[in-house]
């Protein structure tokens, strides 16, 4: 029993009570604060959102646009072939579960969500000036959302991976934080000591944001799938129940650790999209789904650039504020935790793999998911087999989109895949953020340790416990915008900890270059 106990201290990390307590006051604040003064809160956070995005909308546009830049630089520079782990480091988990457990992580629900829906926002409210409803908005509208979920988000998730990874894995950080990222620029006393307390307390803050934000769009959608599903009527009783559900799922992998857990969550994840994309793809419009991906590609493809730089200051549409900048900003809540995680399972992998495989595997599914659920449900409204815009508008997203799914032939297969996906994508998500936030609150965290079984299952239950009652207050909105509030300062960090990892690499130039005999005897 003793020598069990030995080993279990060994392979896992202690906890860092200063960032743990202040991580659970954070939270514990945020409810309270929701709970008692629920609308000046989000009255005052809206009013600061709308200035963010409109007086400072620029700063989002120009940093994704910079740190594109700086990963293309990176990738097929002199530092592409730099490993985490150092130069005879091994990957330690497969490719495609490796790619499986980063997809899975950084999409959750909201996939699910916006893949079937968003184009409804885009065919009622089109960008450019162009005519509501029209043939030519609906082009655009297939479109949109594949650029919203595309390379330049998955540049966002990619880029805070280097700096962490690079610290935690090469520079034998031991604690696995965006603070020690930084600490090429601000110091190693000052990312130890209170300026790393607060950038590791900005980038949990976004990460409950992200990760509400994902809960609060995937809860009532599966609630709906649920209560058609059983022709039950959807109740807040009902939205408790999806609640527990996957949060007994994500407790158990959460439980079981990186390996056992997330890992073959993952995997059983991505093999139920294939199935049920599959399914819809074969059973639906298969023709006009081939036809609209094709021609959206064509549009993306001839104005990514106009896109990319789209602020609209002259007609005022608000549309890049309401959406690319708000995606943008989200994309950027999320980055940290994602950089993180891709860190925690990225040791062996080079600038280059990491780089390629996220800014590529990432986009080409979401776009598939967009390409299949988005146009099967486009086809529907155009061809008047289900009003999906007016059932949006009239009842709400939710019923729309299951709505537009039970309308396909063998509806009631579809509707169980989509539950059990919707549940492990909602799982996987908090049960990486999880993860990732108690990875934050460890002491001296090893690159072969995981953090303490019981300090993973707090915080997965910390993160139910927040989605339900911030669902029963109305408080979730807030907190979605908050999350967006945080982006700025958390770009500001992102920079930082970029300059950080180009000084290491000049440092260490000669460390990490150098090919190890073992390395060569291998090679021949």
């Amino acid at each position: 029993m003793e020598e069990r106990k030995k080993r279990w201290e060994v392979s896992t990390a202690p906890v860092d009570k200063t960032v743990f307590l202040i991580g659970f006051f954070v939270i514990l604040a945020v409810v309270i604060t929701m709970a008692l003064f629920a609308e000046p809160a989000k009255g005052a956070l809206g009013k600061i959102f709308n200035f963010t995005t409109n007086q400072l909308g620029f700063t989002y546009i120009w940093f994704v646009l910079f740190m594109a830049g700086v990963l293309v630089w990176l990738a097929f520079g002199k530092y592409g072939k730099v490993r985490l782990g150092g130069p005879d480091a091994k990957p330690e988990f497969s490719t495609r579960s490796w790619i499986a457990m980063f997809f899975c992580s950084g999409i959750g629900t909201s996939l699910l969500y916006w893949a079937t829906i968003e184009w409804v926002y885009y065919f009622q409210s089109p960008p450019f000036g162009l005519t509501p409803e029209s043939a030519e908005a609906a082009d655009w509208a297939a479109m949109y959302g594949i650029y919203h979920w595309g390379i330049m988000g998955w540049v966002v998730y990619c880029i805070p991976a280097l700096p962490i990874g690079y610290a935690f894995h090469n520079r034998k950080y031991k604690a696995l934080r965006l603070s020690n990222a930084c600490a090429g620029v601000i110091g190693d006393k000052a990312a130890a000591g209170a300026p790393g307390k607060i950038i590791d307390l900005l980038f949990i803050f976004g990460l409950i944001g992200g990760t509400g934000t994902s809960l609060g769009l995937g809860t009532p959608m599966l609630a709906e799938a649920i209560s058609r599903l059983f022709r039950i009527e959807h109740t807040f009783t009902i939205d408790i129940i999806i609640v527990c559900i996957w949060t007994g799922i994500f407790t158990t992998s959460a439980a079981l650790g990186l390996r056992r857990g997330i890992k073959r969550l993952s995997d059983f994840n991505v093999w139920v999209a294939f199935i049920l994309l599959g399914l819809i793809f074969i059973v639906g419009p298969t023709r006009f789904i081939l036809e609209t991906f094709t021609n959206s590609m064509g549009i993306m493809f001839n104005n990514f650039i106009k896109m990319s730089f789209y602020m609209d200051p002259i007609g005022k549409s608000s549309f890049p504020q309401w959406w690319t900048i708000f995606y943008w900003a989200w994309w950027v809540a999320y980055g940290p935790y994602m950089g993180l995680f891709i860190t925690k399972i990225s040791k062996g992998r080079t600038f280059r793999e990491i780089i390629i495989a996220v800014c590529a595997a990432g986009p080409a599914g979401c776009a598939l998911f967009f390409g299949i659920f988005g146009n099967s449900a486009l086809h529907m409204e155009l061809n008047n087999i289900f009003p999906v815009v007016k059932t949006m508008n009239e009842v709400g997203a939710p019923a729309a989109i299951v709505g537009s799914i039970t309308a396909l032939p063998i509806a009631i297969v579809i509707l169980i895949l989509f539950c059990i996906l919707g549940f492990v994508y909602s799982a996987t998500t908090v049960d990486s953020s999880a993860y990732t936030i108690a990875a934050v609150a460890s002491k001296d965290l090893r690159p072969d340790q995981e953090p303490r079984p019981w300090n993973r299952i707090f915080w997965a239950l910390a993160l139910g416990g927040l989605a339900l009652a911030l669902m029963n207050i109305g408080g979730l909105k807030a907190l979605q915008t908050s999350s967006l509030i945080v982006a700025l300062p958390l770009m500001i960090i992102m920079v930082i900890s970029v300059f950080s990892l180009l000084k290491w690499l000049k440092e260490d130039k000669a460390e990490i270059t150098q090919v190890t005999p073992e390395k060569l005897t291998a090679q021949k």
